[in-house]
């Protein structure tokens, strides 16, 4: 069930896939201060809600917001999702996937279920994103797709060895998907972040010596690059 809060009719929508907290929400807000209307996801109705709330304060009227909870490791939610933002806000004009989850520790600490949650949310997720608004898009012969990737995923990181594989395809894929819709009318870009203060510590799993993986790698989120 989506949550849709409203105010004037923008024609620009665009979709964040992961907008409820750090970057994500970062990327839905700046997206309302320009006056697009927008759509988030989130895993659960509290983060909706929470994005929600900062998104009317952002736009202050200028644009309608909708809040969904959807699982993008599940085509199916994401389409459902998709369906209900084009029914209430209209046609995607762009998307955004921005869901991550992080697992931190020793490679031999690391289960196959730690690889299989790691490239559901940040490979899958985009793959089933981009395929559940690129057929309108194509239709239209317009539309933006953005996949927020990593630095750790062009540059192996130690001790995140989930995330790094999940991220490398990610950027494998939109790479990819840029050169096959070339000359469509629709782009897609691949986001390659480098370290940003975006709280990924507060929710990332530790492995193996909980409390040192902790230590190093909240000092390393907060440093200032």
């Amino acid at each position: 069930m989506g949550t849709l809060r409203s105010s004037a009719r923008s024609p620009r929508v665009a979709v964040v896939a992961g907008g409820s907290r750090g970057l994500g929400l970062l990327v839905a807000l700046e997206l309302a201060r320009r006056g697009w209307s927008v759509a988030v996801s989130a895993r659960g109705e509290d983060g909706v809600e929470h994005a929600l709330r900062r998104l009317e304060h952002a736009a202050r009227g200028a644009a309608r917001m909708h809040g969904g909870v959807c699982d993008v490791g599940d085509a199916a939610s994401v389409e459902r999702w998709i369906v209900a933002v084009e029914r209430d806000l209209g046609p995607v004009d762009a998307a955004f996937a921005v869901a991550g989850v992080i697992d931190v520790g020793p490679a031999e600490t690391m289960r196959v279920e730690d690889f299989d949650r790691a490239i559901d949310v940040m490979l899958r997720g985009p793959i089933h994103l981009a395929w559940a608004v690129l057929p309108a898009m194509r239709r239209r012969r317009r539309g933006r797709i953005g996949v927020v990737t990593s630095i750790g995923g062009a540059v192996a990181v130690p001790h995140l060895l989930p995330y790094t594989a999940a991220k490398a395809g990610a950027i494998g894929f939109t790479e990819g998907l840029a050169a096959e819709l070339a000359g469509t009318g629709v782009t897609a870009t691949t986001i390659v972040p480098g370290l940003m203060r975006t709280g990924s510590h507060e929710v990332a799993r530790f492995r193996g010596r909980p409390s040192r993986e902790a230590a190093w790698f909240g000092a390393g989120a907060s440093v200032p690059i």
